[in-house]
């Protein structure tokens, strides 16, 4: 006979009843592939409960992965713009580098040029220097010889006012003194007739004193430091007396001799001295020559 609602009502609440049964009656009445579907579902919830961890862990790791790109990528973009940074820095350097270059070679022109131009003006300086140590020098002589040249006319002047003690007596001076110019121009009338002068060297006007105790005359050079020059003026002086007849007698008076060679000339050419502390003897035999008092005109 067919079951009716009742039966289904009172099969329903059996199965309630008894739990054991429902396992029995679901294994009768599903096949093998059905009764492992549970089973099935509850793996592919377990699948899909692990693939949805996955699915979290990946979308976390992806959001790393996403985080950590867009932080490589701005370090990157900070990167490019450090990069740009550099390179502008770079070519703002080598154009500061080249302008410095520039400049240095101006200013090795300028330096070169104004070395040059230092040079230049260095030896303009410097031969300025010379040509004023040159006229220093040239002064400086001329003053140590305007100093020599007044020192040794104060000497003269000063042995022609003692010429008296010089010589023990007699009468003289330079030609300066119309007496003694007179004179020696009277013995020089052999000259003037023949139309004929002494040498300057060789001209008595020129002595430095000219002294005379009766006929006998000295012709004397003064200098504080006789030197040969002296000596051979005042012989040629007294040789051009010696020609027209006059007993002249050449003599050189000084402080010192110049050189020893000058002492040697002086007696060589037998000319008499007072120098320093000697005396030559032809110049003691004039001293001892007697002498008259000075007569008022000549």
């Amino acid at each position: 006979m067919g079951m009716t609602v009742q039966d289904l009502h009172d099969l329903i609440r059996l199965l309630e009843e008894h739990p054991d049964w429902r396992a029995e009656l679901r294994r009768v009445l599903l096949s093998s592939e059905l009764l492992e579907l549970p089973k099935l579902v509850r793996e592919i919830a377990a699948i899909q409960r692990r693939h949805s961890e996955l699915l979290e862990q990946h979308s976390r790791e992806i959001g790393e992965l996403r985080a950590l790109v867009a932080q490589l990528a701005e370090a990157q973009r900070r990167t490019e713009q450090r990069v740009e940074e550099l390179a502008e820095a770079q070519r703002r350097t080598e154009q500061r580098v080249e302008e410095l270059a520039e400049a240095q070679r101006r200013n090795e022109e300028q330096l070169a040029s104004f070395r040059a131009e230092t040079d230049a003006r260095f030896r303009e300086l410097a031969e300025e220097i010379r040509r004023l140590s040159r006229t220093v020098d040239r002064l400086a002589e001329w003053q140590r010889g305007e100093a020599g040249r007044r020192e040794g006319e104060q000497y003269e002047q000063h042995t022609l006012r003692r010429a008296p003690n010089l010589f023990a007596g007699g009468e003289g001076g330079n030609a300066i003194e119309f007496s003694v110019r007179r004179r020696i121009s009277r013995w020089l009338q052999p000259y003037y007739q023949e139309q004929q002068m002494p040498e300057p060297l060789a001209d008595p006007l020129l002595a430095d004193i000219i002294w005379w105790k009766g006929d006998e005359v000295v012709i004397a050079e003064v200098s504080q430091k006789v030197n040969g020059q002296d000596v051979r003026r005042a012989k040629l002086r007294a040789n051009t007396l010696r020609e027209v007849g006059v007993q002249a007698m050449p003599v050189v008076i000084g402080e010192e001799w110049a050189t020893p060679e000058s002492q040697a000339l002086a007696q060589q050419e037998g000319v008499e001295w007072m120098v320093g502390g000697g005396v030559s003897q032809g110049f003691l035999r004039f001293r001892r020559i007697p002498s008259e008092p000075p007569s008022e005109t000549i």
